[in-house]
């Protein structure tokens, strides 16, 4: 596996923005060590598999694409799988019993370590410790862009709200924030190298800093926006329970931030919100999405929704769906409740059947369908701030994104013009479709 005659790596990364992190910081580790990353599993000799595991769903996916290599590989396509990631880190021993075909099985917690396996041509255990620092420095020396002008910028890892239906702790481990200096520092190098979008991601965000006693998450901010640049700051997965006053002005005030904010706030009723464990209740949840819209009144919500959570009563369920219908959050995914090993809730028993949940969940995906189609219309001759991000297949049209839109989930603009790519244009939006606005430039 370690001869100069087989260097070429594929990487295959499932599941959220996190993981891209980690498998942007594995293809470093890799180059370093003299191995090249190709865009394509066939111009590899090695496919590496970072898994997502996180429910069920995301687990099957993870499967179905190891036997895709799998096969691959018996096919003489491939030289050898390795996977890494979640499922990995979760169910270790099972992937190699149930995946024999598996050459290295290695967990999430040192992307650098399955490197060096690698070079060594063995399997290994995944080394399951949460190391005391920050996954070994992930920002020792700066990562690369990806040929993107957005990049994440992964400030936390871990979680330490222990939701009673969440493995994440069980898989990532405990909370640990970067340390703020070298976080600055890959900023600083994104936006040298003309990244025009920092996204910062973790498991919880907004938690930054409290695994040190205390929140720096708005001294995070303030310090990201004062690197000079023209530059957008959006922010993901933020938990409503650190949503401070603090956390608010910051996000309010901060001149480069975004007014754009993923919130996931799972459920608004009060006895779900309890038996989920979140730490927050409905009013707070209420009073967190006032001060954003009062502070930035034209401020974009995201959030995430779990249906069909154990003892999810009708009412329930109504005092959610008639939350969202009010349109506070314009973007919004919704999940059908999995029970999921090692948490709290695989013991309750009071679960509802999968048709009901099914049926639950299409309702909230109509409710969300139908506020986006309302603010696609409301959209109609303004103009707005796009991020140009690549040219269209035919001349003179153009693709890039909204202040009010996150990659790869949620809108994509696309217009006529002639603007740079990799800038800032003004768009008139034309129209709106779906998931798409169609613009001119200004």
């Amino acid at each position: 596996m370690s001869s100069e005659d087989k260097k070429s790596i594929f990487i295959e990364t499932l599941g959220c923005p996190k993981n891209q992190v980690d498998s942007d910081i594995l293809a470093q580790s890799l180059v370093g060590s003299g191995w090249h990353i190709v865009d394509r599993a066939a111009d590899a000799n090695i496919v590496i598999v970072n898994t997502c595991g996180f429910i069920e769903d995301a687990k099957a996916e993870s499967i179905e694409s190891i036997w895709e290599y799998i096969r691959a590989k018996q096919c003489g396509q491939i030289d050898s799988v390795v996977v890494t990631g979640c499922l990995a880190e979760r169910y270790p021993s099972v992937l190699e019993q149930e995946m024999p075909e598996i050459d290295l099985v290695f967990g999430n917690r040192n992307p650098k370590l399955i490197a060096e396996a690698i070079l060594g041509g063995t399997a290994q255990k995944p080394r399951l410790s949460v190391p005391s620092n920050f996954l070994v420095d992930w920002y020792e020396h700066p990562l690369g862009t990806n040929g993107h002008y957005w990049a994440y910028l992964k400030v936390t890892e871990g979680c330490n709200n222990r939701c009673s239906y969440c493995a994440i702790p069980s898989i990532r481990g405990g909370l640990r924030s970067a340390p703020i200096e070298s976080l600055i520092a890959q900023a600083r190098f994104y936006i040298e190298s003309g990244i025009k979008e920092i996204i910062l991601v973790g498991q919880d965000t907004s938690a930054y800093g409290l695994d040190t006693g205390r929140s720096r998450f708005p001294e995070l901010l303030r310090r990201v926006s004062e690197i000079e640049g023209d530059f957008w700051i959006r922010i993901l997965y933020t938990h409503p329970r650190n949503m401070t006053d603090e956390a608010i002005a910051a996000i309010v005030e901060t001149p480069k931030v975004l007014p754009y904010i993923d919130m996931p706030i799972q459920h608004i009723s009060d006895r779900l919100l309890a038996r989920m464990e979140r730490h927050v209740n409905s009013e707070q949840i209420r009073e967190i999405v006032r001060k954003l819209k009062s502070g930035k009144p034209d401020i974009v919500l995201r959030t995430s929704v779990i249906v069909g959570f154990p003892g999810e009563t009708q009412e329930d369920f109504e005092q959610l769906s008639a939350y969202l219908d009010e349109g506070h959050f314009i973007h919004g995914g919704v999940f059908a409740y999995s029970p999921e090993d090692g948490t709290p809730a695989v013991s309750f028993k009071d679960e509802l059947e999968r048709d009901t949940i099914a049926e639950r969940k299409m309702f909230i995906e109509m409710i969300f369908d139908r506020i986006r189609q309302e603010t696609n219309s409301a959209l109609q001759n303004r103009v707005l701030e796009v991020l140009v991000e690549k040219e269209g297949s035919r001349s003179g049209v153009m693709w890039g994104r909204t202040r009010y839109d996150a990659p790869e989930i949620d809108r994509t603009v696309r217009f006529r013009g002639s603007a740079k790519i990799g800038s800032f244009a003004q768009v008139m939006i034309i129209k709106g479709s779906g998931f798409h606005l169609l613009g001119v430039q200004k």
